[in-house]
């Protein structure tokens, strides 16, 4: 059996699965489910705490158990270089990531990163379309 896919998930990804469930919900149900490996870095970790607390004011404890579990049940990663590809350079970050973690796939919602398509031997993808990748 082939190891594990190793992904990184954007904020939008996570944010849609704690706010509405669906598609990026059955997403992080399968990272539960070890289906396959997330990566992190502390500062798309800090992004995702971030927007939870102050954009989306969700509660304290919430919050923390979110962070808990995606502390202990991710690789965490300190990307060594960057790039400077993403039209939007917020979203570099993921790219940094996926690539200093030999990551297969950079799963998000947004159009600057999926406009790429692929970088290196990352491929981006939507929610959906990662789903159907783990169903096969």
């Amino acid at each position: 059996m082939p190891d594990k896919p190793r992904v990184v998930l954007d904020t939008n990804v996570f944010i849609s699965a704690v706010l509405f469930g669906k598609t990026p919900g059955e997403i992080i149900k399968l990272w539960q489910e070890e289906a396959f490996y997330l990566i992190v870095s502390p500062e798309t970790l800090a992004e995702l705490i971030g927007k939870l607390k102050f954009k989306f004011g969700l509660p304290h404890d919430l919050v923390e158990e979110w962070q808990d579990l995606i502390s202990k049940r991710s690789i965490h990663v300190m990307p060594e270089y960057q790039t400077k590809i993403c039209r939007d350079p917020e979203d570099d970050k993921f790219l940094d990531v996926a690539l200093n973690a030999k990551a297969d796939f950079l799963v998000t919602g947004d159009e600057d990163l999926l406009v790429l398509k692929s970088y290196s031997n990352v491929k981006i993808l939507r929610p959906a379309e990662f789903l159907d990748i783990l169903a096969k």
